[in-house]
């Protein structure tokens, strides 16, 4: 019977063990950089499309701040024209008039409420640990801080006007605001050339009235001037974010 004989093998040399793991370092090390670059590059698609939903927001911003303004100016105009009657004979129908005209004129309120989803994104789930680029976090939270400021003086300028209107009820037929005969509030506030009902003649009320109308304006300015400054931060931030990560749309 034949009989095989295995050839001998003799013990590998230490430079052969080296060999073999290095190469299973190198071949271990490859994957493990291969695998942080593959997170690497979702990390940063993720935060461009985050940021790209700051873009949207800040765009959705400036569009609305813009709107505002114009109708805080054209506010301003009316309850100026108001606010110029205070000396003037109320008793007389062409005063009286332009009383009730410039008041439901200037009864609507411009107030900025921002969008803030992808800023919401960023503060609640876990949107920062995204951002990498310097000086972007800090830009962003400020201009949301910003956001909060304007919010909080919007509740000082509502509880205002709600209480010129009280005053107003105490002074004025509010009732006329849904008699078409008189105004047409949903088309414009029209007023027709119908005179309006009297002015209550009480000197304490229409003093507190007039008062409270002055801070009304006040407020009203104050509430202008941070929605144009907002607005530039806005701009201003829409640059930065589009050269810091290459966005041209």
């Amino acid at each position: 019977m034949e009989v095989h004989h295995h050839p001998h093998v003799g013990p590998k040399k230490i430079k052969e063990y080296f060999l073999e793991g290095f190469m299973i370092f190198i071949a271990v090390s490859m994957g493990f950089i291969a695998e942080n670059i593959r997170e690497s590059i979702i990390h940063h698609k993720k935060e461009k499309i985050l940021i790209e939903s700051v873009i949207q927001n800040l765009k959705s911003d400036t569009a609305s701040l813009r709107v505002n303004i114009e109708r805080n100016l054209q506010k301003n105009f009316y309850f100026d024209s108001l606010l110029d009657l205070a000396n003037r004979d109320l008793a007389d129908s062409n005063q009286r008039y332009y009383f009730y005209r410039y008041f439901i004129k200037g009864t609507f309120l411009s107030l900025f409420l921002p969008s803030d989803a992808a800023l919401t994104q960023i503060k609640t789930d876990g949107g920062l640990s995204l951002i990498s680029k310097r000086g972007v976090i800090d830009s962003i939270l400020n201009y949301d801080k910003q956001n909060k400021v304007i919010e909080r003086h919007n509740g000082v300028y509502t509880d205002e006007s709600e209480y010129m209107w009280k005053m107003a009820y105490r002074l004025m037929e509010i009732r006329i605001l849904k008699d078409k005969a008189y105004v047409d509030y949903f088309n414009g506030r029209t007023m027709t050339k119908k005179i309006p009902p009297e002015i209550v003649n009480n000197q304490e009320d229409l003093k507190i009235f007039f008062g409270s109308l002055t801070r009304v304006l006040l407020l009203t300015e104050t509430n202008r001037n941070q929605m144009k400054q907002h607005k530039r931060d806005a701009e201003n931030l829409i640059q930065f974010l589009k050269t810091t990560y290459h966005i041209d749309h």
